[in-house]
């Protein structure tokens, strides 16, 4: 396995300071970066910091586009059908397992310690996405079983109103009531 990148050894405050100043940066001057870095006693050179600031800005980006995915899944929840919100609900949870997938992608990285504290939260993640899409596929069954329900008693009234029209007689409604499914 490589050496570890030198910028994973910073220290939490130091590699935070980086991190704001690649923002600040718009990601650029890594040179000054890495000198600001030896003025605070590491020697990283421009290469690693650039390399760095690349992986961290592709991640912010890969938020950023998740962070409008999810922004438009919401504006397409208002005035949604109940069936058009249980299909964006499955979209959004599939982002969010690309998410933890992603983030489990990133745990081979880690040193053993961070490796044994993140893997059971993202565990745990998952098991959540999971009873949550188990709780979303009910809920599209009940409704979707609600749905026929409501289509078969309307089919069975207008047919029953069309029967009774045309002079069918109460046991003849009851009849085809009892055939469309619909009780008496």
């Amino acid at each position: 396995m490589p050496p570890r990148p030198a910028i994973t050894l910073l220290p939490d405050a130091i590699l935070s300071e980086l991190n704001q100043r690649l923002i600040d940066n718009s990601f650029s001057d890594y040179a000054g970066l890495s000198g600001w870095l030896a003025e605070q006693g590491f020697n990283i050179s421009k290469t690693a910091v650039f390399n760095h600031g690349s992986s961290l800005q592709a991640k912010m980006e890969k938020s950023m586009a998740r962070a409008r995915e999810r922004m438009e899944i919401a504006k397409a929840l208002r005035g949604a059908s109940d069936e058009d919100k249980a299909a964006l609900m499955e979209a959004n949870e599939m982002v969010a397992m690309d998410q933890i997938m992603d983030l489990f992608e990133s745990v081979a990285d880690m040193e053993l310690d961070e490796r044994t504290k993140a893997v059971p939260k993202l565990v745990r993640a998952i098991a959540d996405l999971n009873r949550s899409a188990i709780g979303s596929s009910k809920w599209k069954r009940e409704f979707e079983a609600e749905a026929k329900r409501q289509a078969r008693e309307e089919a069975a009234l207008a047919a029953t109103s069309a029967a009774k029209a045309e002079g069918v007689s109460e046991s003849g409604l009851l009849r085809i009531r009892e055939a469309l499914g619909m009780a008496a």
